[in-house]
């Protein structure tokens, strides 16, 4: 794993679904996964985008290589704010998203992920699935089974499977109960890599799943597809409306690969 230290928000513009081009193009998707309060964001002292909202995504790919001057994000419709980022450098190649969504003691904070675009061989599909939630360690069963083990935040795990839907449950490392995420049905696609990010507080019941897709992988990709909605869940809580981005400035971003053993 690859470590990258930025003090980071970020920019956005454009829709949540945007076509690939190439495996070379540089692709940098933002989510929100941080429930409960809006945000806006400004750079350069101009508002850039307003009352972004938990679960919504934005393409910033024709910002890479770029420098974000003077980014703020304040609680949205109000002079208050939660993050003075200032410059911010965003990666100039690769393919990465950035996630807003709460340390494993509750704390906001934004993780990069470098996502794996390499090829899948035929009648297999990729899924990867990340901690990041306020919980502790988890593991992450897959029709009963365990799939990944003692995954903790922010920590990504991954595998090629073959074509299917899965039944995912969330339970806590070491055991078959409480299931605290799921049970959830994941479609694992020929040559798609599908995304799952487990998001929210365990102490506030509001852990759910976000997910993401890239698809085209049986030979190069073709588009990222990032889904508005989190998959559906069996849990109490289900998701709130809103995101929540504070009182943090210069934290650590992790940067990783998708794919870890």
């Amino acid at each position: 794993m690859k470590k990258l230290s930025l003090a980071l928000m970020a920019l956005a513009i454009m829709t949540v679904s945007v076509p690939a081009v190439a495996q070379e193009a540089p692709r940098i998707h933002l989510i929100h996964g941080i429930p409960d309060t809006a945000v806006d964001v400004e750079a350069g002292g101009a508002n850039v985008f307003e009352n972004f909202q938990f679960g919504e995504t934005q393409d910033l790919s024709s910002l890479a290589g770029a420098t974000l001057e003077g980014l703020t994000v304040k609680l949205a419709g109000t002079d208050t704010v939660a993050i003075d980022a200032g410059d911010v450098a965003l990666p100039a190649t690769g393919n990465y998203t950035i996630i807003a969504h709460l340390t494993a003691d509750g704390t906001p904070t934004l993780a990069v992920f470098e996502n794996d675009t390499s090829t899948i061989a035929a009648g297999e599909g990729r899924l990867t699935v990340r901690h990041t939630a306020a919980a502790p360690a988890v593991d992450v069963l897959a029709n009963g089974d365990v799939a990944f083990s003692n995954l903790a935040n922010p920590d990504g795990v991954s595998a090629d499977l073959a074509v299917g839907t899965i039944s995912a449950t969330v339970v806590p490392t070491g055991t078959t109960e409480p299931v605290v995420i799921g049970p959830a049905d994941l479609p694992i696609a020929d040559g798609a890599s599908l995304i799952v990010y487990a998001v929210g507080s365990l102490e506030a019941e509001s852990l759910t799943v976000l997910t993401e897709s890239i698809t085209g992988l049986g030979t190069a990709p073709a588009a990222v597809n990032t889904g508005n909605s989190p998959v559906e869940s069996a849990a109490p809580w289900a998701v709130v409306a809103g995101l929540a981005v504070a009182a943090v400035a210069g934290f650590a971003v992790r940067r990783r690969h998708a794919m870890e053993s």
